[in-house]
């Protein structure tokens, strides 16, 4: 008969510390805590949980657990799941992190930016009509904010074409980092790649000369006798 598993504080507090850390974190993005110290429980918990267990180890009031799942299935961060034998829905956690920060990136970020872009348009549109019919002074200022808005939509320009990088070339090099973006499952582990399996990387560059090196010298052919 398996001896029972002995009580771990140590373990306890590590876990509240990573808890805390993602409500932390989900703040710093404008999250809730609360929405991050959920999905820390969740990602720190080797079996999916129910809503009430969530609110009464968070100790949080019915309405706020149930909007802080609905909110987090909606991004994309948590999962509904169904138990065997369980009439109550449980809930357990997205574990590949990029997926998570993609989804985010996309929807919010990119959408902020999209609409900076789309009002900075408008703006230039109405100045240069200023500037068209303006004359001394009116037209100066005109100018002077003209120029301004120009430099602040290709900030945002730039920012737009980043993000549009960043969402779709640099998700396949993370490919390569797959075990740090997520976790893998409680009850297996990933098998780790051979080396013989791994997808080689692209060739080397070759070696440019030495600045100030002296070429190498050629040897002339032989003459005919």
């Amino acid at each position: 008969m398996p001896r029972p598993t002995a009580h771990a504080p140590e373990l306890d507090t590590a876990r509240d510390l990573g808890i805390d850390t993602c409500g932390r974190i989900a703040e710093f993005w404008g999250f809730t805590r609360t929405m991050g110290r959920t999905f820390g429980l969740l990602y720190f918990s080797p079996a999916p949980l129910s809503q009430a267990h969530i609110q009464a180890r968070l100790r949080i009031s019915a309405g706020s657990a149930s909007m802080t799942l609905t909110a987090l299935g909606r991004w994309g961060v948590a999962h509904r799941v169904w138990l065997r034998g369980q009439r109550r829905e449980h809930y357990q956690a997205e574990t590949d992190f990029w997926k998570m920060i993609a989804g985010v990136l996309n929807e919010r970020e990119r959408r902020e930016i999209g609409a900076a872009v789309d009002s900075l348009a408008r703006a230039r549109a109405l100045v240069a009509e200023v500037e068209t019919h303006a004359r001394g002074t009116r037209k100066t200022d005109a100018s002077f904010v003209a120029e301004r808005l120009e430099r602040l939509h290709d900030i945002c320009q730039l920012g737009q074409t980043l993000l549009d990088m960043l969402l779709g070339q640099l998700k396949l090099d993370v490919a390569q980092f797959r075990d740090v973006f997520r976790a893998s499952p409680a009850t297996s582990a990933e098998p780790a790649t051979s080396a013989s399996t791994a997808t080689p990387g692209p060739a080397a560059p070759a070696a440019h000369p030495v600045a100030g090196a002296a070429p190498p010298r050629r040897r002339r052919p032989r003459k005919s006798r």
